[in-house]
């Protein structure tokens, strides 16, 4: 069984009585374990079909089902649950709080979690650990190199141990030597069995995963596996 898969996905935005196609009939099933890059020029329909598939958005047409079950089967209050404790977020922008630490900030999903409180600082500091920055436990975010944020927000989608993570343009907003400190990691979270869906615009950096979803204008134009993947450790080019 697929971790998730859509039939014929799309979604319209509507303003002003004018309906706008962001996706137009998108299907494609992935399994767990995969690393997929989604890539495509602005507009293509990349971020909002990663909000679709992270539950922070609905489809206006189609079917998506995960883990075997329709999300229409779900109120918006239980897919926000299953949100929390099966999916994790990075973000170009870090999305970091500001003025608390690093163990803090990474903690926070757990807050929301079913987790054990007596357990919270244990999973915390073995999600900072995967990312190597447990000598950065007690800095905030302004002591912290971009490279350095980016890692805290990847131990942050690590701590609920979720069944996929989402990156959307993970290294958008850094240099290329912190850029490929950021996507070693996450290929070696792939390579311990973590499911990774990542939004890029490019081309080099969309080779670093195992398969490829490229759209446009709302439109599946290719899926394909990776013939010559890179590696991050060998290079990362902006």
């Amino acid at each position: 069984m697929s971790l998730i898969r859509v039939e014929n996905i799309e979604k319209i935005y509507s303003q002003e009585e004018v309906g706008t196609s962001a996706l137009r009939g998108v299907r494609f099933s992935i399994d767990r374990g995969e690393f997929v890059a989604i890539m495509g020029p602005s507009g293509s329909g990349k971020s909002t079909l990663l909000h679709i598939l992270g539950f922070l958005d609905r489809p206006t047409r189609g079917k998506y089902h995960f883990e075997g079950k329709s999300i229409n089967e779900y109120t918006d209050d239980e897919l926000a649950q299953i949100r929390n404790a099966k999916m994790g977020f990075i973000f170009q922008s870090f999305n970091l709080l500001p003025r608390i630490s690093v163990l803090d900030n990474v903690k926070m999903p757990l807050y929301y979690s079913r987790v054990k409180e007596s357990l919270w600082d244990e999973k915390t500091e073995k999600a900072i650990e995967a990312v190597g920055l447990l000598h950065r436990l007690d800095r905030d975010r302004s002591q912290l190199s971009g490279g350095e944020q980016q890692r805290v927000a990847i131990a942050r989608a690590l701590v609920n141990d979720p069944d996929v993570i989402f990156a959307d343009e993970p290294t958008g907003n850094l240099d290329s030597k912190s850029g490929q400190v950021v996507m070693d990691v996450i290929q070696k979270l792939n390579d311990k069995g973590h499911t990774i869906i990542m939004v890029t615009h490019e081309k080099y950096t969309s080779e670093m995963a195992k398969r490829i979803i490229e759209l446009k204008d709302g439109e599946i134009v290719r899926d394909e596996i990776v013939s010559e993947r890179r590696f991050a450790k060998d290079g990362f080019k902006k």
